[in-house]
């Protein structure tokens, strides 16, 4: 599976909780926008941007059809932001499932029958595929819920602490 981070909070929620170079265990390919690459992946603690590369993310530029895609997706009334255009288009002309925490995000992937999962789907991939087992799971899980800079939602959060209790 072809994975696109769409947003920085990814990287930067994963770092916090010690689980960047985990999810690369994965037998996924990340892919990361260049803009998003260049301009907004700043601040991962321990981890810097040459880090993330050697882990196997691939950093992605648009082909001109893809450009114009994000362009148009750009001018629309309630267009998101221009990183998340770039994402959407890439998701959308290579078939890659989109990784997000932007609220917005979803319902835009919707729109355009992509395919969309947010950080907990991934702490459940890695615990599924036995990378984590169920107490770092938890571990990390209880951090985020206690970070109130953590966008995953604290419901959420909650829920999957149920579940992962059963």
């Amino acid at each position: 599976m072809h994975v696109l981070v769409s947003d920085s909070s990814v990287p930067i929620e994963l770092s916090k909780r010690n689980l960047l170079d985990r999810m690369f265990e994965l037998s996924f390919q990340f892919a990361v926008p260049d803009l998003l690459f260049n301009e907004e992946i700043i601040d991962l603690g321990r981890y810097d941007r040459q880090d993330l590369v050697r882990l196997g993310l691939r950093v992605e530029a648009l082909d001109p059809e893809s450009l114009a895609t994000a362009i148009g997706y750009q001018s629309r009334r309630r267009a998101p932001s221009l990183v998340d255009c770039f994402a959407l288009a890439l998701a959308h002309h290579r078939g890659y499932t989109l990784l997000t925490e932007d609220r917005r995000m979803p319902s835009f992937a919707l729109e355009e029958d992509i395919q969309h999962h947010d950080v907990l789907w991934l702490i459940d991939e890695m615990h599924r595929a036995t990378i984590l087992t169920t107490s770092q799971a938890v571990a990390a899980l209880e951090e985020m819920l206690a970070d109130p800079s953590s966008p995953v939602p604290k419901q959420e959060l909650a829920r999957h602490l149920r579940n992962l209790a059963v």
